[in-house]
């Protein structure tokens, strides 16, 4: 039985990454809502799972995704590209169910999520930078910089 990974995504997006895990001889779950029943990515997967009503609220539902693919077998689900791959809750939610998150680390999306952040581990590990703005607030020093 071949191992399957769950797509977290849909549209040409899912199709892609369902076209690149058959080609890795994975079986692909695509997940749709009741407004995409009819989409091409359904039919591009080994296996397609309903997951709400919609419009757009299940994709993003971490706690959906996660019983999704436990209930269907998946070992790993591809968030694609766009919010849940920002999104540090699923990588973690992943990890706390022993399945495995396509993508960076929960550490580093949390990191690298926050340009301050990102410029500070950049500047701490030693790695040469173009010279920017510090974390600036709203207003004040933040608009007189600007103009």
């Amino acid at each position: 039985m071949k191992k399957k990974i769950l797509v977290a995504n849909r549209g040409e997006i899912a199709i892609r990454l369902i076209r690149a895990i058959q080609e890795l001889d994975y079986e692909a779950i695509a997940v749709y809502e009741t407004p995409d029943r009819h989409s091409r990515h359904l039919r591009a997967a080994d296996e397609a799972v309903w997951i709400g009503d919609g419009p757009r609220k299940d994709y993003l539902d971490v706690e959906k995704i996660i019983g999704t693919a436990l209930r269907s077998g998946a070992v790993a689900i591809h968030p694609g590209y766009g919010f849940l791959a920002e999104n540090p809750d699923l990588a973690r939610a992943c990890e706390n169910a022993g399945l495995i998150f396509i993508g960076p680390p929960c550490d580093v999306i949390e990191n690298l999520g926050s340009k301050v952040m990102a410029r500070q581990i950049m500047a701490e590990a030693g790695i040469a930078m173009v010279p920017g703005t510090q974390n600036l607030s709203a207003g004040g020093k933040g608009l007189k910089e600007a103009l």
